[in-house]
């Protein structure tokens, strides 16, 4: 009966062995390879169309903000508040300057 387990288990290790040897082909081995070299190439060339989209949400939300410049060729009190703009220490200022202009 001992003698009869013992051959039982090592003919189980047998074809556990020869699943693994099955299971990895050169095809698949192959294939494999292939899948994880073009993964991280397609994810990165993804990641580089998506930036962009990022990128101007970003610089949008930016340039809704509005900053106050003084405009240099306007020097008088009456011109600048003619055009809209506050005549404040001698200076016309713009109050809705875009940061990015």
């Amino acid at each position: 009966m001992l003698f009869s387990n013992l051959k039982t288990s090592l003919k189980n290790r047998k074809k556990n062995n020869n699943l693994c040897r099955n299971f990895w082909t050169p095809t698949k081995i192959v294939l494999v390879s292939g899948h994880l070299i073009v993964l991280p190439i397609y994810t990165l060339i993804i990641l580089s169309l998506l930036l962009p989209l990022f990128t101007a949400s970003l610089s949008a939300s930016i340039g809704t903000s509005h900053h106050s410049t003084s405009i240099p060729w306007i020097d008088d009190a009456s011109e600048c508040e003619h055009t809209g703009r506050n005549w404040r220490d001698r200076k016309c200022w713009d109050n809705k300057h875009d940061p990015t202009f």
